[in-house]
């Protein structure tokens, strides 16, 4: 073998490893800003269902103060 092929493999490898390297890295980045989306998404989730818990309770009080007045009449 000579020097030139050694040299290219060598360049080769070394450029391979850096695209694995960077692909790798870009690809952790990516999981973890979709990881935090989802927290946030999560989130907001939680906060919409317990408003309309607090909606639905609300709703349920009206029904049966209404009820009571109807029954009074």
């Amino acid at each position: 073998m000579t020097s030139e092929i050694i040299l290219t493999l060598l360049v080769q490898s070394v450029a391979f490893i850096g695209a694995f390297t960077k692909m790798f890295t870009d690809m952790k980045i990516k999981l973890k800003e979709l990881d935090i989306r989802l927290s946030s998404v999560e989130k907001k989730d939680d906060e919409i269902g317990n408003k309309l818990e607090k909606i639905f309770s609300s709703l349920n009080d009206i029904k049966l103060s209404l009820k009571d007045k109807q029954d009074k009449q």
